[in-house]
């Protein structure tokens, strides 16, 4: 049997400095929840980026902050830390990132990292937060990433390690270190190479600083600051002319007052040479707090990301820094970029000295990405790029000939298809963001899908034209294919102010407001012909809503339709039977029908077997229920229950499915997987290593999702279930849970949806 990765959607971690531009090739490298991808870059806005792998997972909490080890060479290595207190080197290996070594020593949180390469070493340097103490911990390590050893560097109590950058000046690494006390301070190298000690702190932020950059110009070093005050500072480090200097002692009467720079307090020694630092420029273009701040490869163009919506690109033009190029975004949801990063897209570096694509990652999450054609780099044209949820994806469905959809924790439900040209999985709409985390989801018919959120309510929704048309476009299938002679909906879709529900829209409909800033922030529904960028996605691809469930008392949390699409089957939290009921529902006209009473506790799946003669249910109580419909109309609403399960499980069920009309397969926490004929008797069972969190089923073949992240694919032979393959194994144990697991309709196809924010697909084949 072999099985493919064919898909990976993984989004950046919504921090400032999660993501990094590759040196050696057109990648960019990003943290994603507990692991770190690496995508391609578009070579024009018709094709998409695409995912080409995700790092093992070595950390146990989700990664804080990536940088990129400075370095001489044209390598790629990288430091990463997380919320945690883990520390780890990585090396960028073709298009994979692999693990190097771990760096021990942090007490707390890890808030910033940066290192350098030299020919023989690494010296790396991460800061840490942890009640009532905080500062930063030095590593020195062989060229392979061995420990040599470490230091930790206090800093005062009240000040925090908010940023750090380095450079190696003659083989002596100098640190910039930017503080909550708002002082932008170098540390340098010791002699004897084992610690660091500070040489300056220089004054002229009014907030916090939360990004600190080297231009990496020895000939004219630059340091860039940004924070909470919106204003980027230069500063620059000059060697002092003349005999050496010993920075003045400044009068403790004097030094809390100490405002500003002044010519004398500013001098430092290191490395045997005496240096200055002064205030070089400052720059206001910013109207929110500066999160990013890069330099281009060549030093002398700088570029900054806001909260403010948009990207500057920093030229010094006339000896005035200005702020040259805007990048940015508009619409309702939009919320600012966090990090920002210079890519050069030749695919053989040396044909061009100069970086032609910004890549972004937003407060949601995304991906944002432009590029420049033309040799001055004044037009700028968006590119599409592959992101994904951010949180737990909870839960996924498979349509019935084309396109693969997702809800997750982030409040969006989220549809992906194959494109023709590219023949690659993009995302192709964005049919609900909502003011709920989203649980569950199923499609009732081609064009009719049912979701569930954080709340008591299920909402309909049908496709649009608009998608319709684009689906048609992208991926070559005919829509009379894809929706048959399902009804469709209006053009498009979009949310009114304050509200939840998505309310259709003719084609060029327009709702116009008041001042031209409202106009910005509505829906324009279109048909695409390429391959959305993340504002196309989240503001012009909503479906209409078509109707609303109510009749739960609680949190909704599962939900499937039967076969022909004319029952809906529904199901809520629930500690007390009166509310562990499965409501029934008739799709023609969304009328509640029946409730099923039996289970105690909450229902954590809804299965009906091929031909919907029967219904299967699992629960939190530890039991399996089945259930037949009396008359045996298959769309009748009179089900009773005929089976239930004993104490096989010993703990709660999370999950179930069926093989074919004879048999259906159990999953639990008690790390079973039990297959049972339809007449409820155990067939074959399997205990694994790691509580079962999912289980999905084509034919003979069954796969587990294990709490670990990791899933092991099984094959029904005889009365025995034995493991045919182990895919995703962790080095360390973590729990980055399989929320759901969903086979294709035509068998070949496995959709993995997991709490680490990640959807894959595989392709399955003997």
């Amino acid at each position: 049997m072999k099985i493919k990765e064919e898909f990976i959607s993984a989004s950046v971690n919504p921090r400032s400095h999660c993501l990094v531009a590759c040196k050696s090739a057109p990648l960019v490298v990003y943290a994603s929840s507990l692991q770190i991808a690496v995508q391609t870059i578009p070579n024009n806005d018709s094709e998409v980026g695409v995912i080409r792998s995700t790092s093992e997972r070595r950390h146990q909490k989700p990664i804080a902050v990536l940088k990129r080890l400075k370095s001489a060479a044209n390598v790629d290595e990288f430091v990463s830390g997380d919320v945690g207190s883990r520390v780890v080197l990585w090396k960028l290996n073709g298009e994979k990132v692999e693990y190097v070594a771990d760096l021990s020593g942090c007490s707390g949180s890890v808030g910033s990292v940066c290192g350098v390469v030299e020919s023989n070493r690494k010296v790396v340097a991460a800061s840490w937060v942890q009640y009532p103490n905080n500062g930063f911990e030095a590593w020195w390590t062989t060229s392979s990433g061995e420990l040599v050893h470490s230091r930790k560097i206090d800093l005062d109590q009240k000040a925090f390690a908010l940023c750090l950058d380095a450079i190696s000046l003659q083989n002596t690494v100098l640190l910039a270190v930017g503080t909550s006390k708002r002082f932008v301070e170098l540390y340098g190298e010791s002699d004897d190479k084992k610690t660091f000690k500070r040489l300056v702190s220089v004054a002229g932020h009014t907030d916090w600083i939360h990004s600190i950059a080297f231009n990496d110009d020895p000939f004219h070093l630059l340091v860039a600051s940004a924070g909470q005050d919106t204003y980027v500072r230069l500063w620059s480090i000059e060697p002092e002319s003349g005999p050496h200097h010993e920075a003045p002692k400044i009068p403790a009467a004097e030094e809390d007052v100490l405002d500003e720079l002044t010519s004398s307090a500013n001098l430092f020694q290191f490395n045997n040479s005496s240096y200055r630092c002064s205030s070089h420029a400052v720059m206001q273009g910013h109207d929110d707090w500066v999160h990013s701040t890069v330099w281009s490869e060549n030093g002398r163009v700088l570029l900054t990301a806001s909260s403010d919506k948009t990207c500057i690109i920093w030229r010094e033009i006339d000896n005035l820094w200005r702020d040259d190029v805007r990048l940015g975004i508009v619409g309702g949801q939009a919320a600012g970029f966090f990090s920002a990063v210079f890519l050069n897209s030749h695919k053989n570096h040396s044909d061009s000295d100069s970086e032609d694509v910004v890549v972004s990652s937003s407060y949601f999450g995304g991906l944002h990405a432009w590029k420049s054609s033309d040799e001055q780099r004044t037009f700028w044209t968006s590119l599409p790029m592959t992101g994904g949820h951010v949180g737990e994806v909870r839960d996924v469905d498979w349509h019935e000939s084309s396109f693969l959809m997702s809800v997750g924790q982030d409040q969006t439900t989220r549809v992906f298809a194959k494109s023709e040209k590219q023949q690659v999985y993009l995302e192709m709409a964005r049919p609900q963001v909502h003011g709920h985390d989203m649980q569950c989801l199923s499609f009732v018919n081609p064009s009719v899908f049912v979701s569930g959120a954080e709340e008591k309510v299920f909402r309909a929704f049908r496709a649009p034209k608009s998608f319709v048309k684009s689906l048609e476009t992208l991926t070559g299938v005919p829509s009379s294919k894809s929706f048959g002679s399902s009804r469709i909906a209006e053009f498009g879709a979009c949310v009114p102010a304050l509200g939840l529900s998505n309310k259709p829209m003719i084609e060029g409909e327009t709702v116009d407001g008041e001042h031209w800033e409202e106009d910005a922030f509505r829906a324009a529904p279109t048909v695409l012909e390429t391959a959305p960028t993340e504002d196309t996605l989240q503001q012009n691809t909503l479906w209409p809503e078509d109707h609303k469930l109510y009749g739960h008392g609680y949190e909704v949390y599962a939900v499937t339709a039967n076969p022909r699409g004319t029952v809906l089957a529904t199901a809520c939290k629930s500690s007390h039977v009166e509310h562990s009921v499965v409501m029934l529902w008739k799709t023609e006209d969304w009328s509640k029908q029946a409730e099923i009473v039996g289970h105690q506790l909450t229902v954590t799946q809804i299965a009906w077997n091929p031909s919907g003669t029967v219904l299967l249910t699992v629960s939190r109580d530890r039991t399996a229920k089945l259930y037949k419909e009396k008359t045996g109309n298959l769309d009748g609403f009179a089900y009773e229950c005929v089976w239930t399960s004993g104490k096989q499980h010993t703990r709660i069920i999370w999950g179930c499915d069926w093989l074919d009309d004879q048999r259906f397969v159990t999953a639990a926490r008690d790390q079973k997987v039990i297959v049972w004929h339809s007449e409820g008797t155990p067939k074959a069972q399997i205990k694994l290593d790691e509580p079962v969190t999912a289980v999905a089923a084509s034919g003979d073949v069954i796969a587990a999702g294990l709490q670990t992240g990791e899933l092991v694919v099984l094959r029904v032979n005889g009365e025995n279930l034995e493991i045919v393959e182990k895919v995703g194994t962790n080095p360390i144990p973590i729990d980055a849970a399989i929320l759901r697991l969903r086979f294709s309709k035509c068998g070949k196809k496995l959709a993995v949806a997991t709490s680490d924010a990640k959807l894959r697909v595989f392709e399955i084949s003997e």
